[in-house]
């Protein structure tokens, strides 16, 4: 509840406006919900009055789903969006929230982002070829009519009012859709006839499908209409043709689809997932690349390709040698015999690191349990008591580091982005920056990064990417009272998202709801405090301090980190002292 009011209360004013009393009224469910639940002893009976009650919250938030799905809702969006690029004044995270909730409205109703991202930024550039695009999606222009199309780097001659007039146009159109086929691959893999269905889903051979690719006349009838069609995307020579390859055509029907792609692949990989768990196999695995086709028309081919290892790091540069070298003196002493408590860090150290090849949903329920684990030892209580007891003031404190480097490491590296005059103290900035000393060693100097803040901001053109990040950071770095204001916001954040990963952890281990959206806004949040808590407890270990006190340090150092930054005489000694 508490993550829907926050969400609630960063919409636009385009939105909330357009939203109206909906939105007001699903805000007050909230707070009456929160409010049942915050009191003491057994509140069944509150919570089933409430849900019996008028207006009934299900129909309430129904209702305002249903009207998330609306032309105008993407629209008002659309315009929140617009109004903040144009202002300096809003923050990159407000610009942020405000552009994924505008992505997330058209995907929510059904409309490819891919496609319509692609046109409303071509439309921005007044590209003629766009703006064309963009009527015939509105339906102004037949494809057909469109004699001779207009190439890419054409300007179209319109004004900026004309082109946010024909963004909204586009945004605002609801396409009646088509019927979408979607080609996978998969390597290793084997079929014992020429091809089968399972459902919408069809498996063929691979010397099958490329023999189909541009049959056509009397008879072949059962040639899937894209490939009969050599006039579009479609080449037979950018069809793989290696052994043990089977193709899959995903046929997800007539509609409109915001992701055919993912849809399509869920599907197909959800049925070979079906078979594999029956034979228990590594086989079947899913290549790169594949086939869209609407309406029998292939309208777009990414090249067929095997998986790709992961890339590993250079093994000179690899500094796992140096690590190893330093571990005979606090390691090399400790193991014979192995400590009880250290033996089971070491094997919680696996199981972390085996943990990170999985999926975020059973992830979390991993990373959640080395944190357990640790909280245990330490003697923290529950795991999300104990993170916030330890570690919050430590969570900030490295954020606050963390943003300021990022960000002027990342204004550093664009040399094409600033005038030719300011390339050469740019190239400067950075080597004070960043320091390497080989062996995939740095060294990072925030307070380099600190003093060079100013510069780097004067150097980028206003209202890009990396201006308006170095521009907010700039403004909560202005003075110890915008620092304070900045760690006071970062904590309502980390109190959001340890409430969200318990949630979720209890939801993924328990059978509640917790969707793979919800869950990938805590997946980075947790493997994060996992490795650190689990870091720190084998430090303490190897040092001789001991678990317990290794946290007390770390917990005691950030809190008087945080109480200092009133009293400090500037930002600088606030940051570093």
């Amino acid at each position: 509840m508490e993550d829907l009011r926050l969400a609630a209360g960063r919409c636009g004013q385009h939105l909330r406006t357009e939203l109206g009393q909906d939105l007001l009224d699903v805000d007050d469910q909230a707070q009456r919900l929160i409010a049942i639940v915050s009191q003491k002893g057994k509140v069944d009976g509150a919570v089933g009055g409430w849900l019996a009650g008028a207006p009934a919250p299900r129909a309430t938030v129904e209702k305002l789903l249903a009207r998330l799905t609306e032309p105008a809702i993407a629209v008002a969006a659309w315009r929140d969006l617009v109004d903040a690029c144009r202002t300096s004044g809003i923050s990159a995270d407000d610009l942020g929230s405000r552009r994924d909730l505008f992505r997330s409205l058209l995907s929510n109703a059904e409309i490819n982002l891919r496609i319509t991202g692609r046109i409303l930024a071509g439309v921005l550039h007044d590209s003629a070829a766009f703006v064309t695009e963009a009527r015939v999606h509105i339906g102004d222009l037949d494809r057909d009519d469109v004699a001779t199309w207009p190439g890419l780097d054409e300007a179209a001659g319109l004004d900026e009012a004309a082109r946010l007039v024909l963004c909204e146009q586009l945004i605002a159109s609801r396409a009646h859709g088509g019927h979408h086929v979607v080609w996978l691959a998969f390597g290793q893999a084997h079929i014992g006839t020429s091809y089968f269905a399972v459902g919408p889903v069809t498996f063929y051979c691979a010397p099958m499908m490329q023999a189909m690719i541009g049959v056509t006349g009397p008879g072949k009838e059962w040639v899937p209409a894209e490939l009969r069609r050599t006039d579009g995307w479609l080449r037979l020579k950018d069809i793989p043709n290696d052994d043990g390859l089977v193709f899959a055509r995903v046929d997800l029907g007539h509609g409109r689809f915001a992701d055919p792609i993912r849809r399509a692949t869920d599907l197909a990989h959800a049925t070979v997932a079906v078979a594999k768990f029956d034979t228990g196999t590594r086989n079947w695995t899913p290549w790169s690349g594949y086939i869209h086709a609407v309406d029998g028309r292939v309208t777009g081919m990414p090249l067929f390709s095997a998986p790709k290892p992961e890339p590993e790091v250079v093994p000179h540069e690899d500094p796992t040698g140096d690590v190893l070298e330093d571990l005979s003196v606090t390691l090399g002493a400790r193991l014979s015999p192995v400590p009880e408590e250290l033996h089971e860090v070491i094997n919680l150290v696996r199981w972390w690191q085996e943990a990170g090849e999985q999926s975020n949903l059973p992830r979390v329920v991993l990373d959640v349990r080395v944190v357990e684990w640790v909280a245990s030892l330490v003697g923290g209580g529950k795991w999300y008591e104990f993170l916030t007891c330890t570690w919050k003031q430590q969570w900030v404190r490295s954020r606050v580091r963390a943003h300021l480097f990022d960000t002027c490491i990342e204004a550093a590296g664009e040399p094409h982005a600033v005038a030719p005059e300011h390339r050469a103290q740019m190239t400067s900035l950075r080597g004070k920056l960043q320091v390497h000393h080989g062996r995939g060693a740095y060294t990072s100097h925030l307070d380099h990064a600190l003093a060079a803040l100013p510069a780097l901001r004067s150097m980028h053109p206003v209202h890009t990417r990396t201006s308006r990040r170095l521009t907010t950071l700039a403004d909560r770095l202005a003075t110890t009272a915008t620092l304070e204001e900045w760690c006071s916001q970062l904590e309502l954040d980390w109190a959001l998202q340890v409430d969200r990963l318990q949630r979720l952890r209890n939801a993924l281990a328990h059978g509640g709801p917790a969707s793979s959206d919800a869950v990938d806004t805590v997946a980075s949040f947790g493997r994060d405090l996992a490795r650190v808590t689990l870091r720190v407890t084998l430090t303490g270990l190897l040092d001789g301090r001991g678990s317990v006190t290794a946290h007390e340090e770390i917990k005691t150092a950030a809190e008087a980190w945080r109480a200092g930054i009133p009293l400090a005489p500037d930002v600088a000694t606030a940051l570093f002292a």
